[in-house]
């Protein structure tokens, strides 16, 4: 591989360039996309967009094109063109080379969901005007496939499976994804407390009373509860749960809790099978 070609436009009502060098699936999207902008913008007529922005190419091989299709580039549509600029400077499996490249991806758990969407649809855009493009159905389902498996089990717990539509299944996914991102940043938080009280002694994390209040006497003295093991850290960071009262699918964390304090003698410790359907 070479170095890439570039594309250069001095203004929006100027005609885009593209030099000599590499030309992938992405940058011929972007001479398409930056070639149709100008002839709006220039008010071009369908019949004269070829042959108005053909010319741009400067490469040895667009030049070739050129002086083999000149005297038909007049009766030349844009589809025909654009079709002909792929098979001129693309690999003839790159359609099929890039529908598997969008099916191996699969979301980062730190990648919002949203981000993540955008970039494969994205990559499906360079598939316009074949017959490998996704339409929204088939790109609902390769998300689904795709997203980190906490934001699945979360989606199929709310029933985002019965929007139709899909930029409302988008919207949906998204507010989940959001929210439930925040609550593993409070966790995080919360655990960093946590850590900080344990190595420097309960009484830099005691609760605030206020001055002079004494505390309620208390009926009997509750066993302390045993630490979370890093199974039951792991099963209630991802299914909502609070580190306090140790409820899955709690809406809040330990800061929040209002939930009465457990008694570690009757405590069981979660296991996976604790978690809700």
């Amino acid at each position: 591989m070479g170095a890439k070609a570039t594309i250069t436009q001095s203004a929006p009502n100027r005609p885009p360039a593209m030099g000599e060098g590499d030309v992938d699936p992405s940058l011929l999207w972007d001479w398409f996309t930056k070639c149709e902008n100008f002839l709006r913008h220039k008010g071009t007529e369908e019949r004269d967009m070829v042959k108005t922005v053909a010319y741009g190419m400067s490469s040895v091989r667009a030049i070739r094109w050129l002086a083999a299709k000149g005297p038909v580039l007049a009766e030349m549509d844009w589809d025909t063109y654009k079709s002909q600029m792929r098979s001129l400077f693309l690999a003839s499996d790159w359609v099929h080379t890039m529908r598997m490249e969008i099916l191996r991806l699969r979301q980062p758990g730190s990648k919002p969901f949203i981000d993540f969407a955008f970039e494969v649809m994205g990559k499906n855009n360079l598939l316009a005007g074949t017959d490998f493009f996704m339409n929204d159905d088939y790109m609902r389902e390769t998300l689904k496939a795709a997203m980190e498996q906490d934001l699945s089990r979360e989606c199929n717990r709310k029933g985002t499976h019965l929007i139709t539509d899909f930029q409302a299944w988008l919207d949906e996914v998204k507010r989940l994804d959001e929210r439930r991102r925040a609550h593993l940043e409070e966790l995080t938080r919360e655990i960093a407390k946590m850590s900080v009280c344990s190595t420097t002694g309960p009484s830099t994390c005691a609760p605030f009373t206020r001055a002079n209040q004494t505390p309620a006497p208390s009926v009997r003295t509750l066993m302390p509860m045993p630490k979370l093991t890093e199974l039951e850290r792991q099963l209630l960071s991802s299914n909502g749960g609070c580190f306090k009262c140790r409820k899955f699918w709690a809406n809040h964390i330990g800061a929040r809790c209002t939930a009465p304090p457990l008694d570690g003698a009757t405590y069981k410790t979660l296991t996976a099978a604790d978690v809700p359907p």
